[in-house]
Parts: C-alpha cells; structure tokens; sequence
C-alpha cells in the first residue's frame, strides 16, 4: 500500500518478535511473562492452598482461599477502577492495567483511496469542513500517529522489527496539511505524508478513537465479583458440614492433604 521510492534492502528472514495471539508483544516476552505469573500462582497461591488444605481438608481449604482470594480481588479491582481516594482527594480512575488509550487510528490511507467510512474524506482538503482550527496539541497527536503507522508500514514491507539496525524510523516521514473535521460526534482528521527518502505522497485519513483504558479493569472487578459469589454458597455449606462434625457428627475419612 505504502511504495517507497527508495528501500532498504529486503531480507527474507523473519526477525524475532513482532506480535503474538493480537498483542503487540513479541512471543518470547508473552511466554516468559507468562510462566513467570503462573509460577507466582503456583508458589505462593498453592503454598497457601497446601496450608489450608492440611488445617481443613482439602475441599474447604480450596474453598476458604477461593473466597478469600477474589473478595481480596473485589476490593483491589474495585481501587483501580474508581479510585476510592486511596491516594488523596485528587485520586485517578483507572489505576489498574490499561486497555487501549485514547487517540487517532488511521482508517484509509493510499494516493487515490475510493472507499472512506466517512463522507467527510471525501471533500479533503478543500471542503469547508476542513477549514477549521487547528489546536497545536491535536496537530502533534496526528502527526506522532501517522508517523508511527508509516513507520511500522514500511517496515513490514522491508520485513524489519522497529528496532532492528536499518529499519525505518518516525523521523523518516514528513506529514503536512494536517486537516479537522467532524461528523456527528466522530472528530475527524486527514493529512499528506511522504518518505523523506523519496517516494510518493499519500493521503490518509484518522479517526479519534476514546480508547478503552477501564476495559481491563472492569473485567477483573467483574470476573472476581462473580466467581466470589459463585463460591460463597458452597463455602458456606461446607462450613455447616464442619460445625456439625465438631459438635457430635461423624467426620469422613482423612485421606491427607494431597
């Protein structure tokens, strides 16, 4: 889509890295994080499960860490999410792992692109919906986006990693007659750009994206809310079991805490 008039030399090996199951992390990171997490799981969740097993048995104990663990998960995704003053009176939201942040997403771009979502496209740049202001802050946001997607364009046309020697870098690319426009309550914008290096100018069209930064957050407040309250009842069974063994009943026989 993106012709350089002047390329690097291609290479037919792919380098390591890049992205992996739709993260933009390469897989070698995404694994060793990975193992790393489960091995935190299994050393000092388990170490904890082993304990309670040995003191309960081995169906309250799980039970007693389950309940315990995603309460103490309600409280800490519920500090993420609404911040609850736990840093002062002027405390965040969203202080939990981010999802997407907000910002502009290139929705077309080429030399003669047809198919635009927008109507607006296509009356850049002499459209009156074009001519308005242009806040320093918003042309510095479209053009560090467009300059970071032609950068990772061109290098996967050369087949290159962002940092592997020779690739393409932001400052290769000039971007001009950056341009706002709105529909509705979709702002807008559209810009030429060109390979410092030579090449042709291309037009490109963004769209402001609000980003999901509470998504992942909300999840684990939703998942542990559910899965507390999904485990509660049976604790609680199991508990009554335990008070009518110690208070005369018959206890089932122990087979140890494995």
């Amino acid at each position: 889509m993106i012709v350089l008039a002047q390329a690097t030399t291609t290479t037919t090996t792919t380098a390591a890295g890049g992205t992996c199951l739709g993260v933009h992390i390469p897989c070698d990171t995404l694994l060793k994080g990975g193992i790393g997490t489960l091995m935190g799981f299994i050393l000092f969740i388990g170490s904890v499960l082993l304990v309670l097993a040995v003191v309960f048995g081995r169906r309250m104990g799980y039970l007693v860490l389950a309940v315990s663990f995603f309460g103490w998960m309600i409280v800490l995704s519920s500090l993420w999410t609404f911040g609850f003053w736990s840093q002062g009176l002027a405390t965040p939201v969203n202080l939990g792992p981010r999802g997407a942040e907000p910002g502009w997403v290139v929705e077309a771009a080429g030399q003669n692109v047809e198919n635009v979502p927008y109507d607006q496209y296509r009356t850049y740049p002499d459209g009156k919906a074009w001519q308005g202001a242009k806040p320093p802050a918003s042309v510095q946001s479209v053009t560090g986006a467009i300059q970071s997607y032609l950068q990772e364009q061109a290098n996967e046309e050369a087949g290159k990693t962002e940092f592997e020697p020779g690739a393409f870098q932001t400052t290769d690319f000039t971007v001009e007659n950056i341009a706002f426009a709105a529909q509705g309550a979709v702002s807008l914008a559209a810009a030429q750009a060109f390979y410092n290096g030579g090449g042709p100018t291309i037009t490109l069209y963004l769209r402001h994206d609000s980003g999901s930064v509470p998504r992942y957050s909300w999840m684990f407040l939703i998942g542990s809310t559910v899965l507390f309250a999904l485990h509660l009842p049976f604790l609680d069974r199991a508990e009554r079991k335990r008070k009518e063994i110690l208070t005369g009943g018959t206890a089932p026989p122990w087979y140890g805490p494995a």
